[in-house]
C-alpha cells in the first residue's frame, strides 16, 4: 500500500501490521516532504472505513499513533479533526508532516485546534521539519492565504486575525529557530 511511503522506514513492520487492520482505501496522489533526510510520501486524502480507522487510532504504541496520523487525510473533516486532536497528546517526531499540513486546511476548527498549541508542540521537531521544506512552507501558506480570501475573509477582513495566519506565523517563527 502506498501509504507505507508516508512513514519513516524504521515504522515499517508497525505499518506493515496496520495497513491490513485498516481495510482498502483508494488515495488522492500523495504530497512529498523530507523528514531528517527521509523522503515521506503522504496521502492527500485517505477513504478509510470511519468505523475500521478509529477502531484502529485506540491501539496501543505506535500502530494507534500511525492510525491517527493516516486519519488527518481522511476525506471526512471531522474524522480529520478528532485525529489531529488526539495527535496533538502526542509527541513523535514522525507526527508532524501531518499536522503542520493542516494547517493549509479549510476547516477552520482544525486550524484552530492546531494553532492553539503552536509553537509550545513538539517544537525542536516542528523546526527541524520546517527548516527542511521551505518550498512547501511557501505553498502551504500560499493554500492558507486562498482559503482565507475565498471562504473567510468577510469572517476575518483582517488578515492577520484569521487563525490560519496566526499558525502560519507560529510557524514561521519555529522555522527561524536556531538547531540545537
Amino acid at each position: 500500500m502506498a501509504e507505507a511511503d508516508a512513514f519513516p522506514a524504521a515504522l515499517a513492520g508497525t505499518v506493515a501490521q496496520l495497513l491490513p487492520a485498516l481495510g482498502s482505501s483508494h488515495a488522492h496522489p500523495p504530497f512529498a516532504v523530507c523528514q531528517d533526510g527521509q523522503v515521506l510520501l503522504i496521502p492527500t486524502r485517505t477513504y478509510y472505513d470511519r468505523k475500521l480507522l478509529l477502531a484502529c487510532t485506540q491501539l496501543p504504541g505506535d500502530a494507534g499513533v500511525l492510525a491517527l496520523c493516516l486519519g488527518t487525510r481522511h476525506h471526512d473533516g471531522h474524522v480529520r479533526e478528532a485525529c489531529v486532536r488526539q495527535l496533538l497528546l502526542q509527541e513523535r517526531a514522525w507526527t508532524v508532516p501531518f499536522v503542520v499540513h493542516l494547517c493549509g486546511e479549510y476547516v477552520l476548527e482544525i486550524v484552530e485546534a492546531i494553532g492553539a498549541l503552536l509553537p509550545a508542540w513538539n517544537a525542536q521537531a516542528l523546526a527541524r521539519y520546517l527548516r527542511e521544506n521551505p518550498a512547501y512552507v511557501t505553498t502551504l501558506e500560499r493554500r492558507v492565504i486562498s482559503y482565507w480570501n475565498c471562504y473567510y475573509r468577510r469572517q476575518y477582513p483582517v488578515w492577520e486575525d484569521y487563525p490560519g495566519c496566526r499558525a502560519m506565523a507560529a510557524l514561521h517563527a519555529l522555522q527561524a529557530l536556531t538547531p540545537r
